[in-house]
């Protein structure tokens, strides 16, 4: 049957083969040259890891506060895809539009004014009224008094040329009866030398005015009984009619000074009167012109408050400038202000296949070293799902100075995604997940060298 040496040649290879050292050594020996093989063959990632969230590669504006006012009507939503001209945010603007309102009162007001002044203008200047109504400014009356006074100016010359005739007739007059008591004068003087003619030559006087002094000469002469006598009364006779001659004489020179005195007006000049009247129209048309550049002035000045008014009343809506997605900076749906000036949201492109993506993230400055451009990337989203969303992606910036945060300094890196088809569907804005930055690559061998030498390798 069954031989017992072979029995015996059997036992004796398992004591020999199968002990406790051989079963425990040779396992452990093959295990130690797997691993020292796996270990200087395969390599592990050198990785940093930060977290980052989904970011369009353009923002499309950015949205900011306009005013200070207390907000109205809150529009803004995570992820809400607007149109343009869209409302985002309305404040209060009470305040702006009575502004607008008294402004808008007193700019027509003024352009009002304007207008009346350049009819009153346009009047003086043709000297007749352009204006159709009453002037609710009264420039109407202004005008009816400045043509009040060229009146006044025309019925002053008018007077002036009017006095002027009534004292030359009155001037005339006086010559005239001066001149008529001078005839009577000289009248009489050509009566008195024509009878002292007579008695010088002894010759004989008929129908003289003074008849009666020849006559009673000649009365005298006749009766006296002597030559002297007779000399005598020719001598008294002619000395008296001589001075009746001379004082004749004087009456006639005096009525010559009396008429030269007699001044006359000479013609008239109206160049005087419408001289005045020129000065008084181009006085009239220079204060008018003043008033215009007043005005206008005054004009200029409340535009532009009006146009900063109104753009404060705009600013007091804010309107989406083009179509995207509303991404917020932080949860202010129930602030009640925004300061003017504070970015309060960013408008991203509408998701499509042709959208080009990046991931956002932040690097301790204590694993920033080693960190380079177009190194990859890889994302894993932070989903509740059994099978989570993982990206790939290249870096394509790094921050050259750090950015404080209440964590401590932090690089801002920006990676470019590569996105399947298939995940399309599931990317939305805003996505957090873990950023894992490859580095690099080394084998586990030196990998735990390193290790062991104190070199942090992520």
């Amino acid at each position: 049957m069954f031989d017992s040496k072979y029995l015996e040649s059997s036992e004796f290879y398992q004591r020999r083969y199968k002990n406790f050292s051989i079963l425990i050594i040779i396992p452990l020996f093959i295990l130690l040259i797997v691993v020292v093989l796996f270990g200087t063959i395969t390599t592990r990632e050198i990785t940093t890891k930060a977290t980052g969230q989904i970011v369009p590669a353009k923002v499309l504006s950015v949205i900011q506060s306009t005013s200070n006012n207390a907000i109205d009507e809150n529009l803004l939503s995570e992820n809400k895809l607007i149109k343009k001209g869209d409302i985002l945010v309305s404040f209060k603007h009470d305040d702006e539009q009575l502004s607008a309102q008294v402004l808008t009162q007193q700019i027509n007001n003024v352009n009002d004014r304007l207008q009346s002044l350049a009819t009153y203008k346009m009047s003086i200047s043709s000297g007749n009224s352009q204006f159709s109504e009453q002037d609710k400014f009264g420039y109407d009356s202004l005008f009816n008094d400045y043509i009040a006074q060229t009146s006044a100016l025309d019925d002053d010359f008018s007077q002036q040329a009017s006095d002027k005739v009534t004292a030359n007739q009155q001037a005339d007059h006086q010559i005239d009866v001066l001149k008529k008591h001078q005839a009577k004068n000289n009248d009489k003087l050509q009566q008195y030398q024509t009878l002292l003619n007579a008695i010088n030559r002894d010759s004989d006087v008929k129908n003289n005015s003074y008849q009666s002094i020849y006559d009673s000469y000649v009365a005298q002469w006749k009766s006296a009984m002597t030559l002297t006598e007779k000399a005598q009364i020719k001598q008294e006779t002619v000395t008296n009619i001589q001075q009746q001659i001379d004082q004749l004489s004087n009456g006639n020179d005096t009525y010559d000074v009396q008429i030269a005195g007699i001044g006359k007006s000479g013609p008239l000049s109206k160049s005087s009167t419408l001289d005045k009247a020129a000065d008084l129209k181009n006085q009239q048309l220079a204060s008018v012109q003043k008033e215009i550049n007043t005005d206008q002035q005054n004009l200029n000045e409340l535009k532009a408050k009006q146009q900063s008014t109104s753009n404060s009343y705009q600013n007091t809506v804010i309107k989406s400038p083009e179509a995207g997605v509303l991404h917020l900076e932080n949860d202010k749906s129930k602030a009640k202000y925004y300061p003017k000036g504070t970015t309060i949201a960013q408008l991203f492109p509408e998701l499509s296949n042709t959208t080009k993506l990046e991931i956002e993230y932040y690097v301790p400055t204590s694993n920033v070293i080693g960190l380079t451009v177009n190194q990859k990337i890889r994302f894993m989203a932070n989903q509740n799902v059994t099978q989570p969303m993982v990206l790939d992606g290249v870096v394509k910036k790094i921050d050259t100075a750090p950015t404080e945060t209440k964590e401590g300094p932090f690089y801002r890196c920006v990676a470019k995604l590569t996105i399947p088809r298939s995940q399309r569907e599931k990317i939305k804005y805003g996505i957090n997940g873990r950023v894992t930055i490859i580095k690099g690559k080394k084998t586990w061998a030196a990998y735990y060298i390193d290790k062991m030498m104190g070199d942090r390798n992520d």
